[in-house]
């Protein structure tokens, strides 16, 4: 009887501490391919209540205090206002199907 005890909690050490061990590998490890540190930081014009030495800046739309990364403007980011041409109109070519003829046409 005593062995029998011993076996049981001997299988039941073993398989509870060996689930751990298994599910370890299953886990979200991140990204490999992301550099959390090539944010770009945009300086920020407002009132600054930032620490000395720091400064507000918008990383990602999110205003913080730290150091910029950029001395572009969040706004100015784009490059500036690009006039766009308007492409010539050409209308889809239409699908009917023609009497006496097997399938569909398209003009």
């Amino acid at each position: 009887m005593r062995i029998v005890k011993t076996l049981a909690v001997a299988a039941t050490v073993l398989v509870g501490g060996s689930g751990a061990a298994l599910a370890w590998g299953d886990m979200y490890m991140g990204d490999g391919t992301n550099d959390p540190n090539s944010m770009v930081a945009f300086p920020y014009k407002g009132v600054n209540n930032c620490p000395v030495g720091l400064q507000p800046i918008s990383v990602n739309g999110v205003i913080c205090c730290g150091t910029p990364t950029t001395t572009r403007s969040y706004v100015n980011r784009a490059g500036g206002h690009k006039k766009s041409r308007k492409a010539k109109m050409s209308h889809a070519p239409r699908v009917y199907a023609p009497e006496g003829v097997k399938g569909v046409v398209m003009r």
